[in-house]
C-alpha cells in the first residue's frame, strides 16, 4: 500500500475555505490508523478476519468509520498532541502556524469524509485487494516484470510522488508565510535535540526488531514495508513518552505556583 504519511498530498488543492485542512489530513491517514503500533496488535485480538481492508478500506467506510476515526484523532491531537508538539517544533516552524480557531463542526465532519474518500481511492488502485485491482484484473495485475505488477508500481510510484508533492508545499508555505511575534511555549534546545535523538534511535531499534522478527529470508518489498512500519512505530512511540513528560512538567509547574 502506499506510505501513509504521503496520503495528505491528495488533499492539498482541497484545502480552502468553507473545508477545514487539519480534518481533510485526519481523514486522508484515518484508514490506516489501524495499522500502528501497538493499535494494529490490540485490534488483530479483538477483531477477527482482515480488519483493515473490510473495515477501514472499503468505500462505504469512508462515510462512517474513517470520518469518526478522523475526529478522534483530531479531539487527541487538539487536546493532547498539539501544545506539546508546537513546543517541540522549530521556533521558525512554529512562528508560523496559524492560530488556533473553532471550525463548525458540520464541515469538519464533512472535510474528514472527503479525506477519507481521497485515502479509499487512491488505495483502490493500489492495494493487492482494492476495489479496483480486484475488478479490473487484466489492467493493474498486469506483470511488467516477474517480480512487479502494475500495482505494486504504482504503489511505490504514488508514494514517492506524494512524499515529493509535500515536500514541496510545505517549503513553499514556509518561505510565503509571515511569521508571528507570539513565541508561545517552547522546550530548550538542548532538550529538542535530546527529543529528536531519542526519536530518530528509538524508529531506528523499531525497524531492527521489525526486521529480526521475521524467520526466513525477506523480499525487498516485505524488508521495506518492515523498516517503514518500525520506524513509524519507533518514533511515534518516543514522541508518546516526550508528550508524556511534558504534559507531567506542566503540570508540575502549575501546581508549584499554586
Amino acid at each position: 500500500m502506499p506510505f501513509t504519511l504521503a496520503h495528505p498530498a491528495a488533499v492539498l488543492p482541497l484545502a480552502r475555505r468553507p473545508l477545514v485542512a487539519s480534518a481533510l489530513v485526519a481523514g486522508a491517514v484515518a484508514p490506516d490508523l489501524l495499522y500502528v503500533d501497538p493499535i494494529y496488535r490490540l485490534a488483530t485480538q479483538y477483531i477477527s478476519g482482515n480488519f483493515t481492508l473490510t473495515l477501514t478500506h472499503e468505500f462505504t467506510s469512508a462515510v462512517w468509520l474513517d470520518p469518526l476515526l478522523a475526529l478522534l484523532m483530531l479531539v487527541v491531537f487538539n487536546l493532547v498532541l498539539k501544545r506539546p508538539l508546537i513546543a517541540l517544533a522549530p521556533a521558525g516552524f512554529a512562528a508560523r502556524l496559524p492560530s488556533s480557531a473553532s471550525p463548525s463542526l458540520p464541515w469538519t465532519v464533512v472535510s474528514a469524509i472527503i479525506g477519507a474518500v481521497t485515502h479509499v481511492v487512491w488505495d483502490s488502485f493500489t492495494h493487492g485487494d482494492g476495489f479496483f485491482v480486484r475488478h479490473f484484473p487484466g489492467v493493474f495485475r498486469a506483470a511488467v516484470t516477474p517480480a512487479w505488477d502494475v500495482n505494486r508500481i504504482l504503489q511505490y510510484v504514488s508514494t514517492v510522488g506524494g512524499c515529493l508533492v509535500l515536500a514541496i508545499w510545505l517549503y513553499r508555505w514556509y518561505r510565503r508565510t509571515t511569521p508571528s511575534d507570539t513565541p508561545g511555549d517552547r522546550v530548550p534546545s538542548w532538550l529538542r535535540y535530546v527529543v529528536i535523538a531519542a526519536v530518530t534511535l528509538l524508529a531506528v531499534t523499531g525497524a531492527v526488531v521489525e526486521l529480526a522478527r521475521v524467520d526466513g529470508d525477506l523480499s525487498g518489498e516485505t524488508a521495506i514495508r518492515l523498516v517503514l512500519s518500525g520506524l513509524v512505530s519507533g518514533g511515534l512511540a518516543t514522541l508518546a513518552w516526550y508528550v508524556v513528560l511534558w504534559h507531567l512538567a506542566r503540570l508540575r509547574r502549575r501546581t508549584v505556583t499554586l
